[in-house]
């Protein structure tokens, strides 16, 4: 084999490994696309339910406390949402970007521009991460100290105990009754 033949040889080598590289990017740019919806969907989803949930059960009680929890967690959940949908997107844009570059032949500028790319997106997994535990542990708080509030204002007091002495009924409430006798005794002897 020839000098020349080898040079060749290793070329297509080096093409080959760019173009399985370049596959494996076009693949991850498809889970990427795929979870950026499925994401959009649970998460959607799940927040209308939590807060319908939270509307029905715990806006029963005479008096909710402490709404700022509740709210400051809605608003990471949805904090979250974004920036994981945005950490999505940045990788697919990503992802165009370096095929473009492959399909250019600048396999340079792959290696120089590789960890600028991901730690925009790495930073904004992050901060979804952190915003979801943050939300949750507050949502949670909330429902808590607001269970606790509903099943104090649930506990029978004193007068709702049904083995307390009876009141007297009255007239209505026990029928007809006979007439109270005269306080004075009638006469032993009757009268002619």
């Amino acid at each position: 084999m020839s000098k020349k033949d080898k040079e060749q040889t290793n070329e297509n080598s080096t093409q080959n490994g760019w173009e399985e590289y370049r596959n494996a990017v076009i693949e991850n740019k498809n889970k990427s696309q795929d979870d950026f919806e499925k994401y959009i969907n649970l998460l959607a989803s799940g927040g209308i339910i939590v807060s319908l949930t939270f509307l029905e059960k715990i806006t029963a009680v005479v008096k909710i406390e402490y709404v700022i929890f509740y709210l400051v967690g809605l608003v990471l959940l949805v904090f979250t949402l974004i920036t994981n949908l945005y950490s999505h997107h940045k990788s697919i844009e990503d992802s165009d970007l370096i095929i473009k570059e492959i399909d250019e032949e600048k396999y340079e500028d792959i290696f120089k521009n590789i960890e600028r790319r991901n730690k925009p997106i790495n930073l904004l997994n992050k901060t979804s991460i952190w915003s979801l535990i943050a939300g949750t542990i507050l949502i949670l708080t909330f429902v808590s100290i607001n269970l606790f509030a509903m099943n104090e204002n649930q506990k029978p007091s004193p007068s709702d105990n049904p083995r307390q002495n009876p009141k007297p009924l009255t007239e209505e409430k026990r029928g007809r009754a006979n007439p109270t006798p005269p306080r004075t005794n009638p006469s032993s002897t009757p009268k002619k």
